[in-house]
């Protein structure tokens, strides 16, 4: 007779039980093993096992291999659950941290280094990639209509604004990581700097420095002198440490009049006491490494001379 908590545990988890699980619920070891002779459990990944009144499934069979491996579904099975349009339940993809693909048996395996990129998300009782981790993931094994078309699908049905998935670009850029050229050729052909608010730009651009480890600066600040006076409002700003970030979009600095007014103006802002440092569409998809570096180091130079 197996507990009702335990039965209840498993109708949750797709007929699933891990033997960890069982344990914590009062099971013995030998309850389990009893279960398994008799085929009232059968085991569906190493230290897994399903009731024989629920058939296997690839639900189950994702489920199983996740709870064994500490596995994630990605790509199309984690395509599939969130749901994205194209996408069917009918293979078994997860991924897992580097060192760990060994043993996972029955299904399509991906090793990721960038695992705390993201956070895992609970679709059908099963932990899988975030929307925006899964399109760049698909942009490394679908073919270029496919990839288009999961991004219209994604925007359309509002799962994610485009400034999002430029977020997960930029967050993930490192050389040789398969998908982010994909996923910014695709994003590129149809969207650039113009189809950005500034706002959300400058959001994503805060975004990513606070995934670097940086604090998160202030948005819109009007930078003031020492008598008050207002001088200029900036896109970001660090105000402890007077440093001002400015982005530049082709769509505000694209005639001789903006180009001379942008430079008074950063004179102004310099000779308020503050640092400056502008940035452009291309250095935020195309080399988010450094745009951080040059604000932290701006930053740690701003401290070093407060401290003197």
């Amino acid at each position: 007779m197996v507990d009702q908590h335990v039965l209840g545990r498993m109708r949750r988890q797709h007929g699933l039980i891990s033997r960890s699980q069982a344990l914590d619920e009062g099971m013995t070891g030998r309850q389990i093993e009893r279960l398994v002779r008799s085929g009232v459990w059968e085991r569906e990944a190493s230290g897994v096992y399903r009731h024989e009144a629920v058939p296997s499934t690839v639900r189950s069979r994702l489920l199983a291999l996740c709870m064994a491996h500490g596995a994630v579904a990605s790509h199309r099975s984690a395509a599939a659950l969130h749901p994205i349009e194209g996408y069917r339940l009918d293979r078994v993809e997860v991924v897992v941290p580097p060192g760990r693909a060994r043993g996972i048996r029955g299904a399509r395996r991906y090793e990721s280094s960038q695992m705390d990129l993201f956070k895992p998300v609970e679709r059908d009782g099963i932990l899988c990639t975030p929307v925006g981790r899964t399109v760049l993931d698909l942009a490394a094994i679908v073919d270029r209509r496919q990839l288009d078309r999961t991004v219209d699908a994604v925007l359309r049905d509002g799962q994610l604004r485009l400034s999002d998935l430029y977020g997960v670009l930029a967050s993930h850029a490192r050389r040789g990581r398969r998908g982010c050229d994909a996923l910014r050729a695709s994003l590129e052909d149809r969207f650039d700097d113009n189809a950005v608010p500034l706002s959300d730009w400058s959001r994503m651009v805060a975004d990513l420095l606070v995934d670097a480890g940086l604090e998160y600066p202030a948005l819109e600040h009007r930078v003031r002198r020492a008598d008050g006076g207002f001088v200029a409002q900036v896109d970001l700003a660090f105000p402890s440490h007077r440093v001002a970030i400015e982005l530049d979009s082709a769509r505000w600095h694209d005639n001789r009049e903006s180009f001379v007014r942008d430079r008074r103006r950063r004179n102004e802002i310099t000779l308020a006491g503050w640092t400056v440092l502008n940035f452009t569409w291309s250095d935020y998809t195309d080399h988010p490494a450094a745009l951080c570096e040059v604000v932290a180091k701006a930053l740690a130079t701003s401290e070093a001379n407060f401290c003197r």
